[in-house]
């Protein structure tokens, strides 16, 4: 990966949709050029998905909570994942070290559909969880740019 490589990155990740002819005038190359370069930076890995961003108050999910989760020893994880794989309102889950051993992301409509949420993970093998309510949110970067 090179400077125009990164400097590619930087426009995509702020402006998924931008166009290839408007990245090529930024960064001094054709079309064809910066669609062969943003193939080979995703055929590579680094490049792994265009998304959005949405305002969870804007479309009636105004809750955010990070859950921290510690599982029952004698319980495997399969069950887990897949309800948090399959719940599109866990929009993270990462395995961590310490106390707990994966940290969520959860956003909910209101207090009761995040009730519900914990009821179900408390189903899936969780014998204590600690949620923590997003206030606000002051930074937001999803991608890790070089």
């Amino acid at each position: 990966m090179d400077d125009i490589d990164s400097k590619i990155l930087h426009i995509l990740s702020a402006h998924a949709d931008t166009s290839a002819t408007r990245i090529g005038e930024m960064v001094g190359l054709s079309i064809p050029a910066v669609n062969k370069r943003i193939q080979k930076l995703q055929k590579e890995g680094i490049l792994q998905r265009f998304t959005i961003l949405t305002d969870g108050r804007a479309v009636g999910k105004p809750i955010t909570t990070y859950v921290l989760i510690l599982l029952h020893t004698d319980i495997g994880t399969d069950d887990l994942l897949d309800y948090i794989l399959s719940d599109p309102d866990i929009l993270e889950c990462s395995a961590i070290t310490g106390e707990y051993d994966y940290l969520l992301k959860i956003c909910a409509a209101d207090v009761q559909a995040l009730e519900q949420k914990l009821i179900c993970l408390r189903k899936n093998g969780i014998i204590k969880s600690q949620t923590m309510l997003v206030l606000e949110a002051h930074k937001s970067q999803p991608t890790i740019l070089p």
